[in-house]
């Protein structure tokens, strides 16, 4: 089981229990969403060290507002684990507006049997 923030409520690093239940949530909303809360409740961290704690894991981190979206260097670890379907699960729980960064954190050798793996999966079922 993956580690997992419940992204529908404050806990995930919003500051109100209506944060995500509006359909307006973004960078500058005043609903108390992730994009408004979670640097200052201190859930964003380095990127680089959490990559340290979970080497070979998918790791899923929520982006806050002030980093570059395509090359972010701090974020919210949301999920983490070794099986990338409970990872891919986690994420269908995130909020729409919230930008996501989901991965591998392993080697390219672990990633392409990884990928292979995929592919033998993919032959058994079609």
């Amino acid at each position: 089981m993956p580690i997992m923030i419940n992204l529908t409520s404050a806990e995930h690093g919003g500051t109100s229990l209506s944060c995500g239940t509006h359909g307006d949530c973004g960078v500058d909303c005043d609903c108390g969403c992730p994009y408004t809360g979670m640097e200052e409740k201190g859930k964003v961290e380095l990127i680089a060290d959490v990559e340290r704690r979970y080497p070979n894991e998918w790791l899923v981190f929520v982006i806050p507002p002030s980093e570059d979206d395509f090359a972010p260097e701090r974020g919210m670890l949301v999920a983490h684990s070794t099986d990338d379907a409970e990872v891919f699960e986690a994420i269908t729980r995130i909020t729409h507006n919230q930008v996501v960064h989901v991965y591998f954190n392993g080697t390219f050798e672990a990633y392409q049997q990884w990928m292979d793996a995929e592919v033998e999966v993919g032959k058994v079922e079609g």
